[in-house]
């Protein structure tokens, strides 16, 4: 692949220098040559061929060299910015991959085996779906936070029965209203995850133990206020590191892998053979699941 890669450039090559000396663009065909090669680079083709490299160096060479490359810099930078910026450099699609365990479940728990291992959380254009399952695939949840429609659906399938809870804004300030209640401290220190250099907060939740727990974000993924839903929402920044207990589980999360690629739309589809339940009537069957684990 590579060898017919750089033979076609090399052809290439050899047809723009037949139409410069017809055409004598002195500063043209040489910048054109560059503009060639950097353009296959960015189509993940490695191309390291020293006669290649000579080549282009030579042609440089004759013709006006400082302001080829002068013009040949500005137009690159343009090239970069427009061709890379809306993919990777914005950082607004991608997945993040959390490790999951369970900190107050005993160890010796066999369900623990059964329990989820990872989570996913796929986004793009500040929505935002998790997905987790358990039991070898048989029981599945996502959670999809949609901040443009100001919406938070949650999608639960157990074997042959799927079930799908929407809240608007008022249906989830009322939802958290259930939770225990908590105090976020926010402090200096900072932790170092995969790379990102983020910041951290201690988390207090006021049930009778007194249980803290630490949490760490970042601001370099661009989701808005990712935390909105959640009891988090003051935090602004992506959660790498966090913990989360409802239905009488304990969980944590620890962010493992984050990978920057287009997301498709149809990620954050509602199915539409889901049976749509109140929110009381979802807690009854997620308590019910968890209690299985238990």
């Amino acid at each position: 692949m590579i060898i017919k890669t750089a033979s076609k450039l090399l052809k290439m090559n050899y047809i723009f220098i037949k139409l410069n000396q017809i055409a004598k663009f002195w500063a043209l065909i040489p910048l054109l040559m560059t503009i060639l090669n950097v353009l296959y680079l960015f189509n993940h083709i490695s191309i390291r061929t020293e006669k290649i490299n000579i080549f282009v160096g030579i042609t440089l060479k004759k013709y006006r060299l400082k302001q080829v490359l002068r013009t040949t810099t500005i137009l690159l930078s343009i090239f970069l910015i427009y061709s890379c910026g809306d993919q990777l450099g914005s950082r607004s699609q991608g997945e993040i991959h959390y490790k999951v365990t369970y900190p107050k479940m005993d160890k010796e728990n066999f369900m623990r085996d059964f329990m989820p291992k990872k989570m996913i959380l796929k986004f793009k254009d500040d929505k935002y779906i998790t997905q987790l399952s358990a039991g070898m695939g048989m029981f599945k949840t996502n959670f999809l936070c949609d901040l443009p429609n100001r919406e938070l659906v949650q999608m639960v399938k157990l074997i042959n029965k799927k079930y799908v809870l929407k809240l608007d804004n008022e249906g989830i300030a009322e939802s958290l209203t259930k939770l225990p209640k908590f105090n976020i401290e926010f402090i200096d220190e900072t932790k170092t995850i995969l790379g990102y250099e983020c910041k951290q907060a201690l988390i207090t939740i006021d049930n009778g133990l007194d249980d803290v727990f630490s949490v760490a974000y970042t601001d370099e993924i661009n989701v808005k206020t990712p935390n909105w839903p959640n009891q988090f929402s003051i935090i602004n920044g992506m959660l790498l590191e966090y913990q989360y207990e409802k239905y009488d589980v304990c969980m944590r999360f620890t962010a493992k892998k984050i990978h920057f690629k287009k997301i498709d739309d149809s990620e954050f589809d509602i199915p539409k053979n889901y049976v749509e339940l109140s929110e009381a009537e979802m807690d009854k069957e997620m308590k019910e699941i968890f209690d299985s684990f238990n």
